[in-house]
C-alpha cells in the first residue's frame, strides 16, 4: 500500500484519535491537513472557532500561523539569491544604511536566517505580544535592532523576531517592492494559495478562528483574544493561513518539486546550523526547524501568536507534510503533529507486512472501537490492515500492541515484557446478530482482557452515570 493510500485509509481514525485528546485537554479547536506530495490525504477541523459563540471550526477558517512566517522569508531570501540580487554574506547595513554604526550593521543575512546573529529577540519593550500596544513599525524595529547585541555573532543560537524583521526589510530593499507584495507575486500567488498571506487583511477578519488565552489553572475559563496587525514584524510572525494551504506550500519544499526554489537551496535551508537543547533537542537550519520523528528527518516550523499555537512538518524525501493549527495559548500543536506522524508510520509499516491468514479471513473492523473501564480508555484500531490496541493520548507508539485474530471473538497479543496484562488474549462478547453463523459480526457488548471487562465508551459512560 502506498503512503498516500495508507493516510487515506486511516484518516477517520486520525480524526477520532485527535478528537479524544482535544476534548480531554479542553482545547477549543484544532485544524489538520496531511498531504503526500501534492495530494491532500486528510483534512479535518474539530471543536469550536469561538468558545463564546459556539461557532464550529471548519477547514476553511484562517489561523495566525506566526513563526511559520520565517520559512516564507527564508524562501524569499533564497529566491533572491538564486536571482543574483542578494548574497548570504551581505551585511545588514549593505541593504539598511540606517544600521551603520550599530552592532547590527555587520550581521550577515546568513546569521540572521540561522538565528546566529546574537541580536535581541523582541526588542526593549515586547509587550505587543501581550497586546498591550501595537507591534513595531519600521522605525521602532530599526531602533530595537541598533541596541547592543546580546551575544557576538555565531556564538549561540538565539532566536530573534527582530532579526527576521530585518530580513523582511532586506527582502524589500533587494526586490524593490513591499514584503507582502513580494510574497504574493513570488510565493503564494504562483502556487494559487489564496488562503496564505503575509498579514491578515481587515476584510478577512471574519474568517479567522478566534484566539483563546492559555489557562493558568485547571478550571480557568479561556478568554477570547483579538487579532493584531504585526506591521514591521510580518516577515517574522505576520502570516495567516489554513492547514490545507500550508501543506500545499510545504509540498513545494520537498526535494524534486518545482515552483519555489532549487533543491540546492532546499538542502542549504535544511542543513543543521545549530543544535537546540531546550525545551527539547532539535536542530535549526536557515529558516527551518529540524527534527527526527521515528527515523524521519523532518523540516518545518512552529508558530506562537496571541491565542494561536501551530506546527507544520515536512519529510522532504517522501513529500509527507502535516499542519496542525490550534486556536489557544498552550495548544499542543507540536505534540499532536508528531504523534499523528507516528500513527501514520505505524499504519504504513503494518501495511507493508504480509497479511496474517486468520486476519484476512475476518472483518477486522468488526473488532474496532473505543473501550473504557474504571481505569481509563483504550482503542482497538485497524491501522494499515493490522489491529492495534493503543491509548488515544500521548505517543501512540508507547502503548501500541499489535493484535492477531484467533477467531471471531478472540484476539491474541504478542509475548512482551510489561506491567500490564501483556500476552493475554482479548475476548469479545457480542450481541446476537441473528445469523447464528459465528461470524462475530454482532455489536460488541464488552471485551475482557487480563481478566477485566471493558465496555464500548458510550455504554460505559451510560452505566457510570457520566451522561
Amino acid at each position: 500500500m502506498s503512503l498516500l493510500k495508507t493516510v487515506q485509509q486511516i484518516a477517520p481514525y486520525l480524526e477520532r484519535w485527535l478528537e479524544y485528546g482535544r476534548d480531554f485537554q479542553r482545547i477549543p479547536g484544532v485544524q489538520v491537513a496531511v498531504r503526500v506530495g501534492d495530494e491532500l490525504a486528510a483534512s479535518f477541523a474539530l471543536g469550536q472557532a469561538n468558545e463564546d459563540t459556539g461557532e464550529a471550526l471548519t477547514p476553511r477558517h484562517l489561523f495566525r500561523i506566526a513563526s511559520h512566517s520565517k520559512t516564507f522569508t527564508a524562501t524569499a531570501v533564497f529566491q533572491l539569491i538564486e536571482a543574483g540580487k542578494l548574497r548570504l554574506d551581505d551585511g545588514a547595513a549593505h541593504w539598511l544604511p540606517e544600521l551603520e554604526g550599530s552592532p547590527a550593521a555587520h550581521m550577515t543575512v546568513r546569521a540572521l536566517l540561522g538565528h546566529q546573529s546574537g541580536i535581541n529577540r523582541d526588542g526593549a519593550d515586547s509587550d505587543y505580544w501581550q497586546q498591550m500596544h501595537a507591534f513595531p513599525d519600521r522605525q521602532t524595529l530599526l531602533e530595537f535592532a541598533r541596541a547592543d547585541a546580546v551575544f557576538v555573532p555565531d556564538q549561540h543560537f538565539k532566536y530573534s523576531n527582530i532579526g527576521y524583521g530585518l530580513l523582511g526589510l532586506i527582502v524589500e530593499a533587494a526586490a524593490g517592492q513591499s514584503y507582502g507584495d513580494y510574497v504574493q507575486q513570488h510565493i503564494t500567488g504562483p502556487l494559487g494559495l489564496t488562503d496564505l498571506g503575509a498579514e491578515l487583511p481587515p476584510e478577512r477578519e471574519a474568517e479567522l478562528a478566534t484566539g483563546h488565552s492559555a489557562r493558568l489553572a485547571g478550571n480557568d475559563p479561556r478568554r477570547t483574544l483579538p487579532s493584531s496587525d504585526t506591521r514591521a514584524l510580518a516577515a517574522a510572525t505576520g502570516f495567516y493561513g489554513t492547514a490545507e494551504a500550508l501543506t500545499a506550500y510545504w509540498a513545494r519544499h520537498a526535494l524534486g518539486r518545482e515552483g519555489l526554489i532549487s533543491d540546492a537551496s532546499k538542502r542549504l535551508m535544511g542543513r543543521r546550523e545549530s543544535e537546540i537543547i531546550k525545551p527539547n533537542k532539535r536542530g535549526y537550519g536557515l529558516g527551518l526547524i529540524l527534527d527526527d520523528i521515528g527515523g524521519r528527518g523532518l523540516v518545518g516550523h512552529s508558530g506562537g501568536f496571541p491565542g494561536h499555537i501551530t506546527q507544520s512538518w515536512l519529510d522532504p524525501k517522501t513529500g509527507l507534510s502535516i499542519s496542525v493549527l490550534t486556536n489557544t495559548g498552550g495548544g499542543p500543536a507540536t505534540e499532536w503533529a508528531g504523534n499523528l506522524i507516528r500513527l501514520i508510520d505505524l499504519a504504513h509499516k503494518n501495511a507493508e507486512k504480509p497479511a496474517e491468514t486468520a486476519d484476512a479471513a475476518h472483518d477486522l473492523d468488526s473488532f474496532t472501537g473505543r473501550f473504557a473501564n474504571n481505569w481509563g480508555v483504550f482503542d482497538i484500531a485497524n491501522l494499515g490492515g493490522r489491529l492495534v490496541a493503543l491509548t488515544p493520548l500521548g505517543d501512540p507508539t508507547a502503548t501500541a500492541t499489535e493484535l492477531t485474530v484467533q477467531d471471531a471473538n478472540t484476539l491474541s497479543s504478542p509475548p512482551e515484557s510489561g506491567f500490564g496484562s501483556v500476552g493475554e488474549p482479548y475476548h469479545f462478547q457480542r450481541a446476537e446478530d441473528g445469523t447464528g453463523d459465528g461470524t462475530g459480526k454482532g455489536e460488541i457488548q464488552w471485551v475482557r482482557q487480563g481478566g477485566g471487562k471493558s465496555w464500548p465508551l458510550t455504554a460505559y459512560r451510560a452505566q457510570a452515570g457520566l451522561d
